[in-house]
C-alpha cells in the first residue's frame, strides 16, 4: 500500500513540476514574443519574402475554399512555380489561418509564439524522458530553445525553424532504439515524419549525426542486436508511411522532369572563423550565428565533470558539429557530393546548440540540486526563467533596433524584377513585398531551362507572353491554382505563355482541354485559333498523391492506436 501511495505520490509531484517548469516555459516565449510583436512591424530579409508568399497563396486559396495549394498562381509573380509541391508547407498552414482573425503582422507573431512554445515544449519532455531529472529538463528546455542560431532562424528562415522544433525528439528516438527502450521506435518514425514535414534538407543533416551514431554503437557495442535492427528498420518504414505526401511528387513531378531544387555548392563566406566561434558567445549580440556563452562554457569545461561513455559521446558530437560550422572542416572536398546540398555550414549550429545543451542542462542541473532544495528550487527555476527571457532579449534586441532604423518597403509595378529589398513591413505596406521578385527561391523548383538566361527569367517576372515573333504583356486572371489569359491572335499560331510547365499541369482553351508543350523557358506552349481565346492554366495533381495522402492518414491513426494500446499495456 505504501509503494502505490509513494508512486501516486511522484506522479503527482511529477505533474506539479511538469505544470511549473511549462507555465515558466510559456512566459519566457510569450515575454519574447511580445517583445517583437510590439514593434508592429517585420524585417523582410534573408528567406521571409519566400516563405511570407507561400503563405499569402495558402491563405488565399483557403480563403476561396481550396484546401490544396499546389502552384504560385497569385504570388511568386503568378508564375505557377509550384515550390508547394516540393518544398513541405504544412506547419505553414497555423500561419495562415491566423490571417483569417489577425492582422497579417499579428498572425505572423501569433505563429511565432505557436512555434517557439511548441519547441519549448518538446525539448523539456524529449529531454526528460531521456535524462529522467525535472530541473534538468527545464534549462535543456530554455537554453535550447532560445539559443541565439534559433532566435535568428525565427526571424525569417522558417524552414530550418520548424525543423529544429522537432530535433531533440529525434535524437531521443535514435538514443531509444540504439541504446535505450528499443520498444519505443515510434518516436523515431514521428519525430523523423515531422522533421520531413518542416525541412527536407534537415533529414539529411540529421541522417549525418544517425549514421555517427550508428558506427558508435557498433564499435562501443561490438556489433548491435537483430531486435535492435528490426525496430530500426521498423521505425523507418513507418516513417516512409507517414510522409508519403512529401516524397510522392519527387516521383511523380520532380525526378526526369530536369527541374531546378536549389543552387549546390558550398558558400564558404556562411563558414565561421574559429575567433568567430570562440569570441563571439561573449561578445555583443551583433551575430546571432554563435553559440550562446553558456555553450561555450560547456566546451571549455565539461572536459572536467563528464564521467559516462554516453557524455563523452555527446560531448565529441557537440565538437563534431562546431567544427563543421568552421573554414577547417574541408568543404571544398565536397564539390560534386551530395554534401552540397547543405550549402551553408552555419547550420550546423543547431545541432551544435543540442548536443551541448544536454551536457550544459545535465551539469548544472547536478550542481543546482546538490545546494538548492524546497522553495529555494521554486524561487531558482523563476530565476533561471527571468534570466534566460532577458538573455533572450538581449539577442532580440538587434532585430528590434533594425525596425527602428530601416524604411517601410515601398510600392513597386506588379511585373517588377528588382529583388526585395530587405525593408520593414507594417500591416498597411505588407502586401507590397509580393510585387517584388522573391530574394532567395523565386526560381526554385522550375525546369532548368527557365534559368539559362536573365532575360527569361526577366520575360517570367514581367508576364511576357510570345505570338506571332511578338512580345505580348499579359495580366492574369487568378483562381486557386490556376492562372487565366486572355490572348488575340490574328492567325492561328502557338503562343508561350509566361507559366511554369510541370508534368501534371493541365491546359484549357475556350473551356476545352487542350494539349501543349513545354517550351525553352521551361513554359507553356499552346496552338490557339484565329481570334479571342482565353488559356487558362492549372495543375491537377497525381492520383498517387491523393492516395499518398490517404495512406499517410491511415498511417498517423494506426500508429495512434498503437501508441494508447502501448500506454495501456506499459501502465499495467
Amino acid at each position: 500500500m505504501d509503494v502505490k501511495n509513494n508512486l501516486h505520490n511522484n506522479k503527482s509531484n511529477s505533474r506539479k513540476l511538469n505544470l511549473l517548469y511549462l507555465g515558466l516555459l510559456l512566459f519566457v516565449t510569450l515575454l519574447t514574443t511580445l517583445y517583437l510583436a510590439s514593434s508592429k512591424a517585420i524585417f523582410a530579409f534573408s528567406d521571409w519574402t519566400f516563405h511570407a508568399a507561400r503563405v499569402e497563396e495558402i491563405y488565399l486559396n483557403l480563403k476561396s475554399g481550396s484546401f490544396f495549394t499546389f502552384i504560385a498562381a497569385r504570388t511568386f509573380h503568378n508564375t505557377g512555380a509550384a515550390s508547394f509541391l516540393f518544398y513541405p508547407c504544412i506547419f505553414l498552414y497555423p500561419w495562415a489561418f491566423l490571417r483569417f482573425i489577425l492582422s497579417p503582422v499579428n498572425a505572423f507573431y501569433a505563429w511565432y509564439a505557436l512555434v517557439t512554445f511548441a519547441t519549448a515544449t518538446i525539448s523539456y519532455f524529449s529531454m526528460k524522458a531521456y535524462s529522467k531529472k525535472s530541473l534538468a529538463s527545464f534549462i535543456f528546455s530554455l537554453v535550447y530553445t532560445f539559443a541565439p542560431y534559433r532566435l535568428y532562424l525565427g526571424e525569417a528562415v522558417f524552414g530550418e525553424y520548424l525543423a529544429v522544433t522537432f530535433l531533440p525528439l529525434l535524437f531521443l528516438g535514435i538514443y531509444e532504439v540504439l541504446w535505450g527502450d528499443k520498444k519505443k521506435w515510434y518516436l523515431l518514425a514521428i519525430s523523423g515524419a515531422l522533421v520531413a514535414y518542416a525541412h527536407i534538407l534537415s533529414v539529411f543533416l540529421s541522417l549525418q549525426f544517425a549514421v555517427i551514431l550508428f558506427i558508435i554503437k557498433l564499435i562501443t557495442s561490438r556489433g548491435i542486436s537483430k531486435d535492435r535492427i528490426k525496430s530500426l528498420l521498423l521505425s523507418a518504414g513507418v516513417c516512409v508511411f507517414l510522409v508519403l505526401p512529401v516524397i510522392v511528387p519527387f516521383f511523380t513531378d520532380f525526378i526526369g522532369q530536369g527541374l531546378f531544387s536549389a543552387y549546390p555548392g558550398i558558400v564558404y563566406t556562411m563558414a565561421m572563423g574559429p575567433r568567430n566561434l570562440l569570441l563571439n558567445p561573449f561578445s555583443a549580440p551583433q551575430n546571432s550565428w554563435n553559440l550562446s556563452f553558456m555553450l561555450m562554457l560547456t566546451i571549455l569545461t565539461a572536459w572536467a565533470f563528464i564521467k559516462s561513455r554516453r557524455n563523452w559521446i555527446i560531448y565529441g558530437l557537440g565538437l563534431f558539429a562546431c567544427f563543421l560550422t568552421t573554414r577547417y572542416f574541408p568543404w571544398k572536398l565536397t564539390a560534386g557530393t551530395p554534401f552540397e546540398m547543405v550549402q551553408l555550414p552555419v547550420r550546423y549550429l543547431s545541432y551544435a546548440s543540442l548536443f551541448l545543451t544536454i551536457l550544459f542542462a545535465l551539469g548544472s542541473s547536478s550542481v543546482l540540486e546538490e545546494h538548492v532544495t524546497g522553495r529555494k528550487k521554486l524561487a531558482l527555476s523563476c530565476s533561471l526563467a527571468v534570466f534566460m527571457a532577458l538573455f533572450s532579449l538581449s539577442s532580440l534586441s538587434v532585430y528590434r533596433d533594425t525596425l527602428k532604423h530601416v524604411q517601410d518597403m515601398p510600392k513597386t509595378s506588379a511585373n517588377s524584377t528588382q529583388p526585395a529589398p530587405f525593408k520593414r513591413l507594417r500591416d498597411y505596406n505588407y502586401y507590397n513585398q509580393f510585387n517584388y521578385k522573391i530574394l532567395f527561391g523565386a526560381f526554385d523548383y522550375m525546369p532548368k531551362s527557365s534559368l539559362t538566361s536573365v532575360q527569361k527569367q526577366n520575360s517570367l517576372l514581367m508576364h511576357q507572353a510570345y505570338l506571332n515573333g511578338k512580345t505580348l504583356t499579359l495580366s492574369p486572371l487568378i483562381k486557386a491554382n490556376q492562372i487565366s489569359y486572355q490572348v488575340k491572335s490574328e492567325k492561328a499560331a502557338d503562343v508561350d505563355l509566361p507559366v511554369i510547365a510541370y508534368k501534371h499541369t493541365t491546359v484549357s482553351v475556350n473551356g476545352q482541354k487542350h494539349a501543349f508543350r513545354r517550351g525553352n523557358r521551361g513554359t507553356v506552349v499552346v496552338g490557339l485559333k484565329r481570334g479571342q481565346n482565353t488559356v487558362t492554366v492549372g495543375y491537377k495533381a497525381s492520383p498517387v498523391f491523393y492516395l499518398s495522402i490517404f495512406i499517410s492518414i491511415l498511417s498517423w491513426l494506426a500508429l495512434l492506436i498503437y501508441l494508447v494500446k502501448f500506454k495501456a499495456k506499459y501502465a499495467q
